[in-house]
């Protein structure tokens, strides 16, 4: 989430650079034999450390078991010749005892990768990949923050296609920037956290992405839609972004159905449908009070006898829980920020968690599964 803008405050000349038209090959267009699933392999799990305008993160999404919903995420920025960055987020949500806190970490640029660049070491945030591929082991010792927790996955994780959106090109030599994307659909989350001195026990269904942007955030999308659905029997995502008019304001939409614990599909044919839209006042974007997402796939198919079915979901989200709106300009110099107000409008970031019910039909059977959804908004761009 903050990856998207830890570069936004660079130079003048980032804030205002614009490139060439070009194409955009979407994640769904590397896909083969018209299954969008692709298995992690131990090179998707490597840092790439990009340089150039790459910021590259790693987040762990989790909707506890009482109702509350945290993520922590750790952040690598590259700005063209400065020095890269390194920093870390944490959202912690816990409707039991009204705490709601954000925090935002600049820490020192040490950055320290295992010889297999899967696990990481900052002076206050570790991540421990486990040889299994299959566990984290995460570690923050903050004066205002600390976190211990153990993140499996559960069943698979996937990319869609070759896992990467192409800006301007169809290859990684021809583009003018890529967007990456790896997810874990479905985790446990176990451990213990203690934020400004407050202690609290962590059982959670979680989610994983490793994401990547090879170029300026401002001129790769113009909008940004993120879902997290967890529920006892079943775990939705959906990432979902708008390109900027310079490559034709395409839409690039990926998400996962996991049903009991399994990674059933992986499908691009997905669709956020705003509803009851509402101007803020403060921001002057208009704010859905209600979201209909929809889910259109196939079942994996893992041996060459697998009957494929079709699969379908449908949920309708009332937002009425509104857990943070953030002002992404909002700590940068005044002069600054109007500058990039000029060429980017107002970025904003809007985070709900809500009860929900998702309705799964898998071939013939229906199922109903009630639980909590995850969702963020992102206004970034107006290009």
């Amino acid at each position: 989430m903050a990856s998207w803008f830890s570069q936004i405050t660079s130079t003048v000349t980032n804030i205002a650079g614009l490139t060439e038209e070009g194409s955009v090959k979407t994640p769904g267009d590397t896909a083969k034999d018209g299954q969008y699933y692709s298995e992690l392999v131990g090179k998707d799990y490597e840092w790439t450390c990009a340089s150039g305008s790459a910021t590259e993160n790693q987040i762990f999404y989790m909707t506890t078991k009482t109702g509350g919903f945290i993520f922590v995420q750790l952040i690598y920025s590259a700005i063209g010749l400065w020095k890269p960055t390194v920093s870390f987020t944490c959202r912690f949500y816990d409707p039991t005892s009204s705490t709601n806190k954000f925090k935002n970490f600049n820490q020192a640029s040490e950055f320290t990768l295992s010889e297999d660049r899967r696990s990481v070491k900052t002076e206050f945030f570790n991540i421990t990949l486990d040889p299994t591929l299959s566990k984290f082991k995460l570690s923050i010792t903050h004066p205002d923050l600390i976190v211990d927790l153990d993140y499996v996955r559960i069943d698979k994780g996937f990319k869609v296609g070759e896992g990467k959106t192409y800006l301007g090109g169809n290859d990684q030599s021809s583009a003018a920037g890529i967007v990456s994307h790896k997810f874990w659909p479905r985790c446990s989350a176990k451990g213990t956290t203690i934020i400004e001195k407050q202690f609290y026990e962590v059982d959670a269904h979680g989610m994983f992405i490793h994401a990547i942007q090879g170029m300026q955030p401002q001129l790769i999308a113009s909008k940004w839609n993120f879902v997290d659905f967890q529920a006892q029997d079943a775990a939705l995502s959906m990432m979902q972004f708008t390109t900027t008019k310079q490559y034709g304001g395409v839409e690039v939409n990926q998400g996962s159905i996991v049903l009991h614990d399994k990674l059933i599909s992986v499908c691009v044919e997905n669709n956020v449908e705003m509803m009851d839209l509402k101007k803020d006042d403060e921001t002057e974007y208009d704010i859905p009070q209600r979201v209909k997402l929809t889910w259109k796939g196939k079942t994996l198919k893992e041996n060459d006898s697998d009957e494929v079915k079709d699969v379908s979901v449908v949920m309708i989200v009332n937002l009425k829980n509104l857990i943070d709106k953030i002002d992404i300009l909002s700590e940068i110099p005044w002069f600054l920020k109007k500058l990039v107000q000029t060429f980017v409008v107002k970025p904003y970031i809007y985070q709900w968690i809500d009860d929900a019910t998702a309705e799964i039909t898998v071939g013939d059977e229906k199922f109903e599964c009630p639980g909590r959804c995850y969702q963020e908004l992102v206004f970034v761009s107006a290009f």
